[in-house]
């Protein structure tokens, strides 16, 4: 069955037969995603957006075997537990005092820094740190909202240049915010690298590493580095961000 949205016309597998078809099938063909409007720019280096090529592969098994192997997450067993030994004594320190307990804050707060340890191998906020923890949620929910909200760019692409609901603006004011914290880290590390101190082996190192090699320069610059920590870093937030 088809659909019209506005002016695009919309596909959709009705029936078990048709989705056999499309993903089994035809997978190669429907595989390349449509991308909306508001995340067009921040798509040309970003893992979710990118056509089935060469490039999205390479980044794909990159991230499938040094951020998602089993053996890496078998590693960091001990990084969980931290983490919910941390929050859990947070919470009781809050108790013991009388005051309460911003559940939503303090689950983000664990889930971000948990994250970031894989990652950058320290934490980007703590649980005392309301302020920061607070921006970077903010943050988070901005770009959740961003991206879900129904985008007239979408249903009509010949309006998308004038970006009427401003939902591109938008999108790349709270990625700069990102980028910058980004930015901070990589800089960070390649001074670090430069005198000579002994590497994390976290996955930034994975990925510097891989960009100082003559087959990596291409593949891995900045501006592919940015869209790779957001999706590794903040977009598993989208899905646990609690309010």
């Amino acid at each position: 069955m088809s659909l019209r949205l506005g002016s695009v016309t919309t596909v959709v597998a009705s029936s078990p037969a048709m989705a056999r078809e499309i993903l089994q099938r035809h997978d190669a063909m429907f595989a390349t995603r449509s991308v909306p409007d508001a995340t067009r720019m921040h798509a040309a280096g970003s893992v979710p957006w990118l056509p089935p090529a060469p490039r999205w592969r390479a980044l794909r098994k990159m991230m499938a075997t040094e951020l998602f192997a089993p053996h890496r997450l078998d590693a960091l067993h001990h990084l969980r537990s931290e983490k919910v030994g941390e929050l859990m004594d947070h919470v009781a320190r809050l108790a013991r005092d009388g005051k309460p307990v911003n559940v939503g804050r303090v689950a983000f707060t664990t889930s971000l820094n948990l994250l970031s340890r894989t990652i950058f191998s320290h934490d980007l906020t703590s649980l005392d740190d309301d302020n920061r923890s607070g921006e970077f949620q903010e943050v988070v929910t901005g770009i959740m909202e961003a991206v879900g909200t129904p985008n007239v760019s979408d249903f009509f692409p010949v309006l998308a240049p004038a970006d009427l609901q401003g939902t591109r603006r938008r999108l790349a004011r709270l990625l700069a915010r990102l980028h910058v914290v980004f930015d901070a880290e990589v800089d960070q590390r390649l001074r670090a690298r430069d005198a000579g101190q002994h590497g994390k082996n976290d996955f930034l190192d994975v990925l510097l590493d891989v960009a100082a090699r003559e087959d990596g320069k291409d593949l891995l610059d900045r501006q592919t580095l940015r869209p790779l920590f957001t999706v590794t870093t903040f977009f598993p937030l989208l899905f646990c961000n609690c309010s």
